[in-house]
């Protein structure tokens, strides 16, 4: 599968890699490898993460970096074979991005 990521989950992604080399100095590069391996696990397994639909995106899936504890949201278009990640979240904020 092919992997889109958006122009918001991009920057997320570039302030969420800044955060972590600033912040964690015993694995500055942590996040960036997670990230990574999950989205090799996103163009390799099609029920990757699990289902978390809302109202506007009843398809919305979501995967956790379990060392980071950052999710990562995402749409699988099954016609394109491509997955879109729509925002990639931090989970100890307690809330969900908008979607």
């Amino acid at each position: 599968m092919k992997l889109r990521v958006g122009k918001r989950p991009e920057k997320q992604i570039e302030r969420m890699e800044a955060w972590w080399v600033a912040n964690r100095p015993k694995a500055p590069t942590l996040f960036t490898d997670e990230l990574e391996a999950t989205f090799r696990v996103l163009r390799e397994r099609r029920n990757a993460g699990v289902g978390w639909p809302t109202t506007r995106r009843p398809d919305l899936r979501r995967i956790l970096m379990p060392r980071t504890e950052n999710h990562v949201y995402f749409v699988v278009n099954e016609k394109t074979q491509t997955v879109h990640v729509l925002s990639v979240w931090g989970g100890p904020r307690g809330t969900t991005p908008r979607l």
